[in-house]
């Protein structure tokens, strides 16, 4: 009889822990640590101000990460993201326990983009929009779609329309997945000051194309606007994340790291993959210089640590 209980409750726990959960992936549109709202002013980090009278992408080619580092692609998934509300979009039933992060592209990838979107079902994301989200046939969809206004009074229009097969960046997010019962929610936050990181909006930038300022807001994208939503728990802490500088990012050689905006002294770094997977560690140097010369190319997470505990984390793309 106890081999049986016993037998039955190793069935259960093995059921239990690859049963399906339906995923869905949160976006909380930010400018900065606000809230967004179309019209109200925000600032570069070039100290220029603007308005953002629309932000339109695409998002597509989502992998799950989840369970120690596993992934599962969410095949066939296309998600249209517009300011006007916050992104809340279920994005199937997997057969996952812990769900550790995301990997997605903005855009939509080749050779759909280039495809004839009137074949496309009325309600799909990819069927014709207003305004605009497709160029033509051969151009493909608007990836991204920023406009606004800025430089004296908001004076100026802005518009940049980045595109184009090339363009089609991956990124990954390390944000754990919140589970309720059979229900995980992946929160993400999406800071559109830092869309337009570098950009001179002042001057009232024009730019529908594939290789200008459109390419600088696609890179952005990539590497700056999608963080883990405040208050989730990622892979490693992030409470502090915003008082870390790290330049340059991305990086082929020495990453430099600005701690000055600790209160806690740092005494211990680690360098994670993007499966959360620590491939060095180590005491924190004390000329604030990290080498990844011997790193493959990829994303990586730089961790820093006040005696054992995490205190701010970091992504880091190494070229």
């Amino acid at each position: 009889m106890k081999n049986i209980f016993i037998t039955t409750a190793l069935i259960l726990t093995t059921l239990m822990a690859n049963a399906q959960k339906n995923v869905t992936l949160n976006i909380n549109h930010k400018l900065g640590s606000a809230d967004f709202a179309f019209g109200q002013p925000a600032t570069n980090d070039l100290g220029q101000e603007f308005k953002i009278t629309r932000v339109d992408y695409y998002i597509s080619g989502i992998v799950l990460i989840h369970d120690g580092g596993m992934t599962t692609p969410v095949t066939g998934k296309y998600i249209l993201a517009k300011g006007s509300s916050d992104v809340s979009e279920l994005l199937g039933s997997f057969t996952v326990t812990n769900v550790e992060g995301i990997k997605f592209s903005i855009g939509v990838e080749a050779p759909t983009n280039n495809q004839d979107p009137s074949l496309q079902p009325d309600r799909s994301p990819l069927a014709f929009q207003t305004p605009s989200m497709h160029w033509g046939w051969s151009a493909g969809y608007r990836f991204v779609a920023l406009e606004g206004n800025a430089g004296p009074e908001f004076s100026r229009k802005f518009e940049l329309h980045g595109m184009w097969n090339e363009n089609y960046f991956e990124q990954t997010v390390m944000a754990a997945g919140v589970g309720s019962g059979s229900d995980v929610t992946i929160n993400l936050d999406a800071d559109y000051t830092q869309a337009l990181r570098g950009v001179n909006i002042a001057s009232g930038p024009i730019a529908h194309g594939i290789n200008g300022t459109d390419l600088t807001v696609l890179t952005n994208f990539r590497d700056y606007v999608f963080s883990p939503s405040s208050g989730t728990t990622s892979v490693t802490d992030l409470k502090q994340e915003n008082n870390i500088k790290i330049y340059p990012n991305p990086v082929s050689g020495v990453i430099n790291v600005d701690i000055s905006g600790f209160k806690e002294k740092i005494t211990g770094y680690a360098l994670s993959d993007i499966s959360g997977k620590v491939i060095r560690e180590g005491i924190y140097p004390a000329d604030n210089r990290i080498s990844v010369s011997n790193d493959a190319a990829g994303i990586y997470f730089l961790t820093l640590y006040s005696d054992k505990t995490p205190a701010a984390t970091r992504k880091i793309v190494v070229e």
